[in-house]
Order: C-alpha cells, then structure tokens, then sequence
C-alpha cells in the first residue's frame, strides 16, 4: 500500500474513516463522492473504506481505499436521479478493477489508468482490496480540449511509459499537494490535470508535435484562447500578439493537430454554446445572447455553423435542455 491520507482538518479536505461499517452507510459514503452507483452486497458482514476527497476548483479529487472486493452498475436511473455531467479518470495505485462502458471492458491494475463517464451506464468490479485515485473533471472543461472522449472511455490508459506515465505521476502527487493547499495552488492543479489528461488520451496528437517547445507554446495558446474566447476580437493575430510571436509562428505551432488556430477558436466556441443552450439554468438567455456572449458576431454565421458541427439546429438543442428538466 501507498502512503496515508492527508490531515482531515485542512479546509478542504473531507474525509472519511469507516471501520466495521454497515453495507448500507458504506453505500452512502460512496456515492457521496463518487456519484450514484447500484453496489452489490459482499459477503462480508462489516466493512472497512476510507475516502480523502480534496478541492481543486470545479474539479475533485477522491484517494480511496477499499479493503473488500465490490461490484456495482450505474444505469440510466441512477444517472436521471443525479443528472451529473463528468468524466472519472481512474489511476490504480493497488489491486485491480474491470471497468466496463459502451461497449469496452478493461481491466486495470496498480499503475494503470481509465476513464469513465458519469451520463452514461457503467458497470465494475474489483477482487480484493484495491486503493485508487479518482479525478472528476466536468465535461464543459474537458471537451473545450479533446473531442470523441466517449471513444476512449473503459479502455486502458498506460501509466508507466511516455504521456501516461507523466499523468499518473502529477495524479499521485494530487494527494501530497492539495490538502491545505490555497484557491490559486487549486486552480493551477486543475488546469495542468485537465491538460495532462487531454494528452494522455490522444497519444497520437502528442506525437505529431514537432518540438518540446511547440508542445508547450500550443498548450499555452490553447489556455490563453479558452480563457479569452468571449472577446469577439480573438483572431490569430491577437493570440500571436499576446505571446509576442508572429502568426506564422503560430500557425506551425498548430501544424499536425488536425485544425488551424481559427478553426481550433470557432469548435471552442462552439461546444461552450452547445453547453450553454443545453443548461437549464441559462433558460432566460436567447440564442443570439449566448452566441454573442461566447463571442461570436453574427447569429446566421452562427446558426449555420453551429448545425454544420452538431448536425441539430441551435433551438434544438436548447429545447433538448429545457426537456432535460421535466
């Protein structure tokens, strides 16, 4: 086994020590920081788990240890009852669990990684005792990132080699920095595993950069766009500007990774609408507000372009939403 837990007294930590627990309280304790699950009942009659579940922005970050095996499915009534919208990333750090969702099954064990996602039914088990590290990472923040997440979900991500081994060393290290840890170390963790994870599943965008240096000037390019995307001003130019390089500098900096720097701007933009027209709290908001708030200029462009990338009209997708909430 890894090291202990952190101090349950720093402000952001919640933790959890269970010790000849109920089936039923464990059950509760789970889903607190794990979302619903449907668990079945082990033949042991008392249950032992601890859960560390740190702050880190809109994200969170769970150490868990469970000293039983477990299995369990998350089905579309668990997932209504919640109606969660995040993807899990899994690192086992000992003992082993199969993940099993849309039509993928893996099974982990200490040093691999996997990732899930809380819409859709899910399913798992594990033998043993197992402890992992659980990053929840709600899906507006990864998607502004990588696209077809769905396609990578229960499928084995390698956590000793290349991409995958820098991954998993920055997760075990979440438990060691974020206990205690301020708003702006919080904030700096989140961004930098957001970035880590949209790397490690896209092994084959990695290797398409042509230098270390391109690596980190599109990651920072990339950050500066999501942060700036609601200045109808952003263009390639601005961005070349504001790192004071020039814009065919910045245009091979996106050389090999499928879009230019405008394109890369405009599916940006996109998915944040398509977040925002399906948010029932942002029901009151026209569709030309949230067009415009997402910096865009021109509600036909948008249209037009909005149906091209989704294949469903911008008030479709909003009154998708708004059924959402009956």
């Amino acid at each position: 086994m890894h090291g202990g837990f952190a101090n349950p007294d720093r402000e952001n930590v919640s933790s959890i020590r269970l010790q000849n627990a109920s089936f039923t309280d464990f059950t509760e304790k789970l889903c607190e920081v794990h979302s619903i699950w449907g668990l079945q009942r082990p033949d042991e009659q008392s249950f032992d788990a601890e859960f560390n579940n740190m702050a880190m922005g809109e994200l969170s970050c769970t150490d868990v240890r469970v000293g039983f095996g477990l299995s369990g499915e998350r089905t579309k009534t668990h997932i209504n009852r919640m109606n969660d919208v995040f993807y899990g990333v899994i690192l086992m750090l000992s003992g082993g669990q199969r993940i099993a969702q849309g039509g993928h099954e893996v099974e982990l064990q200490a040093g691999e990684m996997s990732v899930w996602d809380a819409t859709r039914p899910a399913q798992f088990n594990s033998v043993g005792p197992v402890r992992q590290v659980s990053v929840l990472i709600p899906h507006k923040k990864l998607k502004l990132y990588s696209h077809n997440i769905e396609a990578v979900c229960a499928q084995r991500i390698n956590g000793r080699s290349g991409l995958g081994l820098l991954l998993a060393s920055h997760l075990q290290a979440l438990t060691e920095v974020l206990p205690g840890a301020d708003s702006a170390t919080q904030t700096g963790a989140a961004q930098a595993t957001i970035e880590l994870v949209s790397a490690a599943i896209r092994p084959d965008r990695a290797r398409e950069f042509k230098s270390t240096l391109h690596q980190t000037m599109y990651r920072r390019t990339q950050e500066y766009i999501i942060n700036n995307l609601r200045d109808p001003y952003l263009s390639p130019r601005a961005i070349a500007d504001a790192f004071r390089i020039t814009p065919r500098y910045l245009h091979k900096v996106f050389e090999g990774t499928g879009c230019t720097v405008s394109e890369w701007i405009l599916n940006r933009r996109l998915e944040a609408c398509r977040t925002s027209l399906s948010d029932p709290a942002l029901k009151h908001m026209t569709i030309t507000e949230i067009a415009f708030n997402w910096g865009f200029s021109n509600a036909a462009y948008f249209s037009r372009t909005f149906r091209q990338r989704y294949d469903i009209t911008p008030s479709e997708a909003k009154a998708r939403g708004l059924r959402s909430m009956d």
